[in-house]
């Protein structure tokens, strides 16, 4: 159970979206530039995470995603901010707190800098990256519980993200011109590793969500890496509203005992009207 919340947690501060693929996908990268921004600073979502173990769905969670305006290094930025909790029921078991932060180019939405601080367990990690894109490099430094310090410097290819920049920037794909079973590839940074990832288009369905109401949907999958949690392969299924927001509405996997799930519970401060909600 412990390893399920951690997975879950991490899980969903990736929207479920993206995977370390080692198959037989492209390496090829769309273009890098956003087909649209399709959000704005005041933005705000907010997702309930749920366990199944035996038929019993149990709500052991949150996590919530938030975009500001923000500066660094004299630049104008977005920072993007994903947060993943526990509820406190669970914390005498296997408190959660994690907290995911980018600040991103508000017209490329090319990272600028990364920061991971994670306490999990009373393990501690705090990773970040300082990017270079004049020279195609990240400066990584990495800090965790009984490990000793340690920096990199990792090349970067044209369109690389982190956790949370691929997120928003998975979000603007323009899905019209793919194919329902076609592959889109994209490259992340993940643990000081530049991976090759990708999802699947899987076409349009409606999706209901409990306490939310039914949505137009776009669907798609992404490739998990067989595991201690995960049997592997595209079990992981995510819909997105099929507006211009492109929020991430329901998120679901199985796992080697139950099944895990993240459905949309709030949002505030959209830049388009919610068109996908049927009424």
């Amino acid at each position: 159970m412990k390893k399920n919340l951690q997975i879950f947690i991490l899980l969903a501060l990736m929207m479920g979206a993206l995977q370390v693929s080692g198959q037989d996908g492209s390496n090829d990268n769309p273009q890098c530039i956003p087909s649209f921004k399709n959000f704005q600073p005041g933005e705000k979502i907010k997702y309930v995470l749920t366990y199944n173990w035996f038929l019993v769905w149990t709500d052991v969670g949150e996590v919530t995603f938030e975009v500001n305006n923000s500066e660094i290094s004299d630049r104008q930025a977005y920072h993007l901010i994903g947060k993943g909790k526990t509820y406190s029921f669970y914390d005498w078991f296997y408190e959660v707190r994690d907290i995911y932060e980018s600040w991103v180019d508000p017209e490329t939405l090319k990272p600028y800098y990364y920061k991971r601080d994670v306490n999990e367990g009373g393990y501690k990690i705090d990773i970040t990256y300082q990017y270079n894109w004049q020279d195609t490099i990240a400066y990584a430094e990495s800090k965790k519980t009984r490990k000793p310090f340690t920096r990199d410097t990792i090349t970067l290819d044209g369109c690389t993200h982190d956790v949370m920049s691929i997120i928003y920037y998975a979000r603007s794909i323009d899905f019209s011109k793919y194919e329902v079973g076609e592959k889109i590839p994209l490259s992340l940074l993940l643990d000081s590793q530049l991976e090759p990832v990708y999802i699947r288009y899987k076409g349009k369905e409606e999706k209901r969500v409990r306490g939310m109401g039914r949505f137009k949907c776009i669907k798609f999958s992404g490739y998990l890496v067989p595991g201690d949690v995960f049997k592997g392969g595209e079990d992981l299924e995510v819909w997105v509203t099929d507006d211009p927001n492109r929020l991430p509405v329901w998120i679901e996997s199985p796992i080697k005992v139950g099944r895990i799930k993240a459905r949309m519970v709030d949002y505030e401060g959209l830049k388009y009207e919610m068109s996908s909600k049927i009424k």
